[in-house]
């Protein structure tokens, strides 16, 4: 039996103190925020962008956020536990996060394939949300997934030559 990890912690949000837990199970994220249950399915790849969703704290809209594997709360652009900005992910990241999930897919799977797959998953979504403008967040996004495509081309072409 698989037991979920379970995450609590405290955070001021204006006037109030919050005590918060985070769990994920059977395919959904249950936050508990002051004894109030939220719960939230997971949808068409989060697993690889990260969870972000809308939720409402005693009237006030907050996001909440699970990305590498610790949860967390934005309120005004700030989150609650890191005190980082906080950025939305961009819509367009998915188009690349797509591209890059083909890679072992067409390549027909494999340990390299699946590397540089997630690998440009995961370049892509870290440099959407950085502070760049956004005309060079897409043009690196677009060189990332590009190298990742040229890189399974090479190693595939190069261990074909070794067959």
């Amino acid at each position: 039996m698989h037991m979920a990890k379970m995450t609590q912690w405290e955070s001021p949000i204006y006037d109030r103190y919050y005590y918060f837990s985070h769990e994920f199970k059977k395919g959904k994220h249950i936050l508990v925020a002051n004894g109030v249950t939220i719960e939230m399915k997971n949808k068409f790849m989060n697993s690889f962008l990260g969870f972000d969703e809308p939720i409402q704290l005693d009237g006030i809209e907050a996001r909440f956020v699970f990305e590498k594997n610790e949860p967390d709360i934005a309120i005004n652009g700030v989150f609650m536990r890191s005190g980082k900005n906080y950025v939305k992910r961009p819509a367009w990241v998915l188009v690349f996060a797509i591209l890059c999930a083909l890679i072992p897919i067409i390549s027909l799977g494999g340990a390299i394939p699946v590397l540089f797959g997630l690998g440009g998953i995961s370049l892509c979504v870290i440099t959407s949300k950085s502070s760049l403008p956004s005309a060079i967040r897409v043009i690196l996004c677009t060189v990332i997934t590009l190298a990742a495509w040229i890189l399974t081309f090479v190693i595939a072409i190069g261990i074909n030559q070794l067959i």
